[in-house]
């Protein structure tokens, strides 16, 4: 509140007087009344540029698969998949189910005498039976997924940006299903022989017992001879392979 003097016109007996009157600064009155609360910039505020679309988890791979340059990344991440996981880690999976084949050698070779026994020949290691039949299978299960999915990974990098949509849907229906028959068909396939080969741990009664049940002894010689053995070593080194070129398709 501000207020100033006005002089006045000379009165009858030719004396001056002022008065004062108070003058109301809406203004003034107004910023001191609300000036604890608001505070009032004449600086304009800097205009940024708009930035572009990133994902805000740099460790987020959907996000980056969903915003990223990639077709083929866009498109496996949009479908529906049971495995969605990519191709070298898939490979890496697979190379886990073959060295799960390869520990049919020691658990064989740590049977005990007795369990030993029930084998043709008494060597287990060395003997060729039923159920391992089911362990070659599913190791070729898997290198054949295997190689399907290295093929596709091949492909993709190659030729990805020459790839139309159709193209990369076709590609992936390979990727799909080689994972299904190779995580799925061929990882239950594994893991019967791997757990009719720990039955022997049981003791002999187990064994004799399942031989027993079975409509054909799943511990008996085959026609065509493949050691224990060998089956266990090649599928020892096949998964070294396949681990080896997974985490190179990785980098």
């Amino acid at each position: 509140m501000k207020g100033q003097y006005i002089p006045l016109e000379p009165n009858e007996n030719n004396t001056h007087r002022s008065v004062y009157v108070k003058k109301f600064d809406v203004e003034s009155e107004t910023a001191a009344y609300f000036g604890v609360f608001c505070v009032r910039s004449h600086t304009p505020r800097p205009k940024h540029p708009p930035q572009p679309m990133t994902s805000p988890d740099p460790n987020d791979p959907i996000a980056d698969a969903l915003l990223g340059e990639s077709t083929y990344e866009r498109l496996r991440v949009e479908r529906y998949a049971l495995i969605k996981r990519r191709i070298p880690q898939k490979l890496v999976y697979q190379s886990g189910l073959l060295f799960a084949i390869a520990l049919v050698v020691p658990i064989v070779a740590t049977y005990p005498s007795s369990v030993q026994a029930t084998f043709p020949g008494g060597d287990p290691l060395w003997s060729s039976p039923l159920v391992l039949w089911v362990g070659v299978y599913a190791g070729g299960i898997e290198l054949g997924t295997a190689a399907c999915l290295v093929a596709v990974a091949i492909a993709r990098r190659r030729y990805e940006h020459s790839l139309s949509e159709s193209q990369v849907h076709a590609l992936l229906n390979v990727e799909d299903v080689a994972s299904m028959f190779g995580l799925a068909t061929g990882g239950f396939a594994i893991l019967i022989t791997v757990g009719f080969f720990l039955l022997g741990h049981a003791g002999a009664e187990t064994v004799s017992a399942v031989v027993e049940s079975a409509p054909r002894n799943p511990y008996g010689q085959t026609g065509i001879s493949v050691p224990v053995i060998v089956v266990g070593a090649a599928a020892a080194i096949s998964s070294c392979v396949v681990y080896a070129v997974g985490r190179y398709l990785s980098s």
